[in-house]
């Protein structure tokens, strides 16, 4: 169950690149809810469950993969209560208390997990971190990155000065073929 329990919350932050608090505080029923339309689960915030809600009150539904809903379901009906949870809504919670899970707890299973597959220390805020690096290294539009930004309850600029880890000459790569472009295209046009 415990095993089970951290494959699940390490693959809801690959499905929703979201803070550790969304994951501890999941309640069946309220902000953990089925999809029945799309055959999936999904986290659904209003403005006082997030950390940013003040600013960007309540939120898309934030959809979990639809490969993961028959795990998710066995998990609810068979592997949850093995860990004895306290309360009948708390998805996620502490194997020897029942209690939900903590913020060091969640941070323990993230980097335990990612350090056993891929031998690296990661921790919950730099799955985030991660995410943004490599959207924003990619062919990624304009509108997709602000999409992302408020999918992710943040800000462009948020996205732009705190969660993007590209280097300097990678963040500059566009500009410069930009320029080298524009140059073959003069060379080109005056010959």
């Amino acid at each position: 169950a415990r095993l089970f329990q951290a494959y699940l919350v390490v693959s809801f932050f690959s499905c929703v690149p979201d803070r550790q608090r969304t994951i501890r505080e999941l309640q069946i029923g309220t902000t953990f809810q089925r999809n029945s339309e799309q055959n999936c689960w999904m986290i659904k915030h209003g403005p006082d469950d997030y950390k940013t809600g003040k600013t960007y009150g309540e939120r898309p539904p934030l959809l979990l993969s639809s490969a993961l809903t028959g795990s998710i379901d066995d998990f609810i009906q068979r592997w949850r209560p093995c860990l004895k949870p306290n309360s009948p809504t708390s998805l996620f919670v502490q194997p020897r208390t029942g209690n939900p899970l903590t913020q060091d707890s969640v941070y323990q299973i993230v980097a335990r997990c990612c350090y056993k597959y891929a031998g690296k220390r990661t921790n919950p805020h730099l799955l985030r971190d991660m995410i943004v690096t490599h959207v924003r290294d990619s062919d990624a539009s304009e509108k997709e990155l602000e999409a992302l930004a408020l999918y992710m309850a943040h800000s462009i600029n948020m996205q732009r000065t705190s969660y993007d880890r590209r280097t300097l000459s990678k963040k500059v790569a566009p500009a410069v073929e930009l320029l080298q472009n524009v140059n073959n295209d003069l060379m080109n046009k005056s010959n």
